[in-house]
């Protein structure tokens, strides 16, 4: 679907439903092409190289539009046939694909597609009018093998323990508390539960435990061990890493805390594909690492003029930077200090390659070591593990460096940066961008009457469903206090409107819970975007003048800035 196409839709379902039509005629499409290549005689592996490429294009923009387990079966069946196309230096031609298991993937692709619209019952615009601050109202857009249920497990009912049960209960987790550990067991199991909480002392205690551990991390390799403790010394923290602990947290750790860890192993915008910048003179070396990174669902921008860099750097904010080392008039370290000169930049791990087995001799090398070498010798697997290595380090980095530690949204200052490299996308594009504010109404008197804990939980309410109602292109932000931003790009502001003004509406029938009463808060919002304003700072002032004219109108509205 082109830029173009998604223009044409006012209606985020709207676009979606037309999207999810698309996408069955696509893999119709493919679904007879493969068919009839497995009918041929004789193996045709320009035609296999082509549906390969046809599947590899969907992928993407699939996990997109939501449909998270179709995108990643999509990948898996890209990298399978992979081994059978022209481009596979190892193929052999004895090797034959099985059609049986491509016809048969592709067709739970069209039983997923057919089932999508049922699913969709269960979004929030069907909720109840009054929903329970304890009830999992804003259940995330999650990958499918994550949930929001926890367990613990202690067998002494630690106070810490059972404290932290009951306030993870206030920021929409669904906690099951026991005291046995096979009762525990039985509960993952059945239910598919991904994330266990114990004692650290549990476990030094029973150490029938650990297998098991060990053992359903192995099967299901998103679970999740967090460990709880009431010392922190070396010799514990080493105990819990060597039995699978993902986290360990000293008992007087804020419960917010906790919860930020759990949104970070959890959180939908990670799962995002990799994206990998590379630059490189030569077209057949870069057309080779580019097919090498996509083939494992990676996503590549690619460019063999260094004089480009800069621009791709800022337009597609690349997870890792892999930069030739000799390149005419410009080498790869000095490009990389170039790079490196760019604070917005300098989180980027960048790899220099070379066809030599260490990096050159270069007069300011020295003193600069902003990059890691790898030699173009070096393996595939072993070439690909490490800058997905360099990029899991970073993200781990980055994650928390940017975010917000209560709700878990990208901070203030990360939020104007995001904000930066999306209007000067809007511009050279010629495409909207819409900037709203929003600010919950009567904050103060939360904190004043219930406690900044329970503000604290009304914060986060609003950010879960920010992130549960909006794209996973949308960019959502603190901006401070109880303000959030929200960026959305290919977007109207009317369109921002009204998706945000379902959102307010939804917001205000939460019925939040403080000491056995329920309340209700609600959010006035200011919108202003791009065409109609020419500058981030006057879309920014404008977007805070909607928001001043929607208070001053008695808020609980959504107001978009006509100038004046």
């Amino acid at each position: 679907m082109s830029v173009e196409d998604v223009q044409d839709f006012e209606d985020f379902d709207e676009l979606e439903r037309h999207y999810k039509t698309t996408l069955s005629l696509s893999i119709e499409n493919i679904y007879d092409k493969i068919l009839k290549i497995a009918k041929s005689k004789k193996q045709d592996k320009e035609r296999l190289s082509g549906v390969k490429n046809d599947i590899q294009k969907l992928a993407g923009p699939t996990g997109n539009f939501g449909f998270f387990q179709i995108s990643n079966i999509l990948k898996n069946l890209s990298t399978y046939l992979s081994k059978f196309t022209v481009e596979n230096k190892k193929y052999k031609k004895k090797e034959k694909p099985d059609f049986e298991y491509i016809v048969n993937t592709l067709s739970e692709i069209k039983k997923i597609l057919f089932s999508h619209e049922s699913n969709k019952e269960n979004r929030l615009d069907n909720t109840p009018t009054v929903i329970s601050s304890s009830s999992m109202w804003f259940l995330k857009k999650i990958p499918e093998n994550w949930n929001r249920k926890i367990v613990i497990c202690d067998y002494d009912n630690r106070k810490y323990l059972t404290d932290l049960r009951d306030k993870l209960a206030y920021f929409g987790y669904c906690i099951d508390f026991f005291k046995e550990i096979e009762e525990a067991k039985n509960k993952i199991l059945k239910e598919d539960i991904h994330l266990i909480m114990l004692d650290t002392a549990l476990v030094m205690e029973n150490k029938k435990i650990v297998p098991w551990l060990r053992k359903i991390k192995e099967k299901r390799h998103s679970f999740k061990i967090f460990f709880i403790s009431s010392t922190n010394d070396f010799k514990t923290r080493l105990f819990a890493i060597k039995n699978g602990g993902d986290a360990f947290f000293e008992s007087s750790t804020d419960v917010a805390r906790v919860a930020n860890k759990i949104e970070y192993f959890a959180d939908n915008r990670r799962t995002q594909p990799d994206h990998i910048l590379i630059v490189d003179d030569d077209i057949n070396t870069l057309s080779y690492y580019a097919e090498l990174f996509q083939q494992r669902g990676m996503v590549t921008s690619v460019t063999t003029d260094p004089f480009y860099v800069f621009n791709l750097i800022a337009e597609s904010t690349p997870d890792l930077i892999l930069i030739d080392m000799l390149m005419p008039g410009c080498n790869g370290i000095e490009l990389t200090a170039m790079i490196r000169q760019h604070d917005e930049f300098l989180p980027i791990p960048i790899i220099i390659y070379s066809v030599f087995e260490k990096p050159m001799s270069v007069d300011f090398e020295i003193s600069f070591s902003g990059y890691e070498f790898i030699s173009k010798f070096t393996d595939d697997e072993t070439f690909v593990s490490t800058a997905i290595n360099r990029i899991d380090r970073s993200r781990n980095l980055r994650y928390f460096m940017e975010r917000d530690s209560l709700t878990s949204l990208l901070n203030h200052s990360n939020i104007c940066d995001s904000f930066q490299r999306e209007f000067i996308r809007a511009q050279r594009t010629n495409l909207p961008l819409s900037y709203a504010i929003i600010d919950i109404d009567n904050f103060k008197s939360v904190n004043d009457v219930y406690g900044h804990f329970v503000g604290d939980t009304v914060l986060k309410s609003l950010a879960y469903m920010l992130i549960e109602r909006l794209r996973t292109t949308d960019i959502i932000g603190r901006y401070g206090g109880e303000e959030f931003v929200v960026i959305m790009s290919n977007t109207s502001v009317q369109s921002a409107k009204k998706v945000i003004d379902v959102i307010r509406r939804n917001f205000s029938k939460i019925a939040h819970n403080a000491f056995g009463r329920d309340f209700n808060v609600t959010f006035s919002c200011g919108v202003a975007g791009y065409p109609e304003f020419p500058s981030t700072k006057i879309i920014f002032d404008n977007a805070d003048k909607a928001l001043y004219i929607a208070k001053k109108d008695g808020k609980n509205k959504v107001v978009i800035y006509q100038g004046e």
